[in-house]
């Protein structure tokens, strides 16, 4: 079939020049040998990469969309029950747990760009059956159980939305080294930051706009299958020169699996970088979930702080990108990963000690810096260290993790339940603080990475 046979290819580096070097680009034996402003864009230069990027960007600016706007939207169903507004969104991980080692290995033997292309049409499909079911109903009244929209339909739209999301989130990841040279790999994964960094900006804020404005939840999701729909134009116009020959087919996709645990049970840096990421997704993404619960019960804000607040974490990660792209990590990659992670957990701690406005906003920006620190910082090292043949199944393991997110979800919004929104973050904090104050003191494998 000639749809096999495009999927299943894999782009060999091209000995075309203008497809392999932006115009006017040192080459690449000269690119990344210093670090300075002027060099804060560099990867940009690559066309491929800007295919890449405005893909990404429209992703998760379809991905905040949705987060901020199905909270909100289970709050008003439900009357503010915090359990099931927490759970509703951080359930979308849970897929991770069964299918994201599996999409890893999918990622090594396919076309990475068509899996993207596929797995889009899908998520706009979903959003516009959703945006119609959203748009039928009718909450001036408040809910009622003879609505077209039930509390049910929402858990299936983000497991289904879910399940697609986990099928790319290998992919986008393994695709950046397939697109420059290595020369520039941090700077590309730094400004592939922004595209999530960056959207906390427009994607809270947008949709925290559409719902005050327009009064309704369903624009936000025909925008949401919009974005979708210009990510497959980007990924079919997208090529990937500096992917290799993958071998991944020549075996049986058990035989691959196997070759991804081995290989990262086996590195001891590898594997320290994958523990590590525990700590942010019990600590950072479950605040995000019980964000309207914060900012309702400590804070007394409404939808619009809401999305303020996650566009000012927004504002923290974008700064800490264009640190990361101009300047690097000055203190070292792997020491600032740790350091990054002891003072992201102390800035929730405090917030949840002072839960004032204007200090709030403070902390939301040092966790925003913080948190892209870490992320950049360690999903870099993971992808530099990695051979490409083998890149999609070790990063899906790296992003195991968030397919505990619903268990952090679930466990946090519980504890949100029997005690209260400021007891629950002041618990998690001080423990993901301990943990991150002990990798500080005695992870020096990872200390030691530059």
């Amino acid at each position: 079939m000639i749809w096999n046979n495009e999927l299943t290819a894999s782009n060999k580096p091209s000995n075309d020049p203008d497809v392999n070097t932006p115009n006017n680009a040192p080459s690449e034996l000269t690119q990344g040998t210093s670090n300075g402003w002027h060099r804060t864009f560099e990867s940009l230069t690559y066309r491929n990469y800007q295919f890449l990027w405005t893909g990404n960007l429209l992703i998760n600016t379809a991905d905040w969309l949705q987060i901020l706007t199905v909270g909100w939207l289970m709050l008003r169903m439900t009357g503010g029950n915090a359990l099931l507004t927490g759970t509703v969104v951080g359930i979308r991980s849970l897929p991770i747990l069964l299918l994201g080692p599996w999409a890893g290995v999918l990622a090594d033997r396919v076309n990475r760009r068509y899996l993207i292309a596929f797995t889009q049409i899908g998520l706009a499909a979903s959003a516009i059956v959703f945006a119609i079911l959203v748009a039928s109903t009718d909450f001036s009244a408040g809910y009622s159980s003879d609505n077209t929209l039930k509390i049910w339909h929402l858990f299936a739209y983000v497991i289904i939305t879910g399940i697609l999301h986990t099928l790319m989130r290998p992919v986008r990841q393994a695709l950046i080294p397939n697109v420059v040279p290595r020369s520039v790999l941090r700077n590309a994964m730094a400004l592939n930051a922004t595209t999530r960094t960056g959207t906390r900006l427009l994607g809270p804020a947008l949709g925290g706009v559409l719902i005050e404005v327009l009064g309704g939840f369903s624009w936000n999701f025909y925008i949401e299958a919009g974005s979708y729909c210009l990510v497959i134009v980007m990924m079919l116009l997208m090529r990937t020169p500096y992917q290799t020959e993958s071998t991944a087919r020549e075996e049986s996709i058990w035989n691959n699996m196997k070759e991804g645990i081995i290989y990262i049970w086996n590195n001891r840096v590898i594997l320290h970088l994958i523990v590590m990421t525990v700590i942010p997704n019990f600590v950072f993404q479950p605040l995000v979930f019980i964000m309207p619960i914060f900012v309702t019960d400590a804070l007394g804000g409404s939808e619009g702080m809401g999305g303020l607040l996650l566009s000012v974490m927004g504002v923290g990660g974008v700064v800490s990108t264009i640190v990361i792209a101009a300047l690097g990590f000055q203190l070292g990659t792997g020491r600032t990963v740790i350091l990054s992670l002891v003072v992201g957990t102390t800035s929730i701690l405090l917030m949840a000690q002072i839960p004032w406005i204007p200090f709030t906003i403070a902390m939301f920006l040092i966790m925003g810096f913080a948190q892209t620190q870490f992320r950049v910082g360690n999903s870099t090292l993971v992808q530099s260290l990695v051979p490409d043949e083998l890149r999609g199944r070790v990063t899906s393991v790296y992003q195991f993790d968030n397919g505990f997110t619903p268990v952090a979800v679930l466990i946090t919004s519980s504890m949100v339940q029997w005690t209260d929104v400021i007891t629950t973050m002041t618990i998690i904090s001080s423990i993901s603080l301990c943990f991150s104050i002990t990798l500080l003191l005695f992870a020096k494998l990872v200390k030691q990475l530059e």
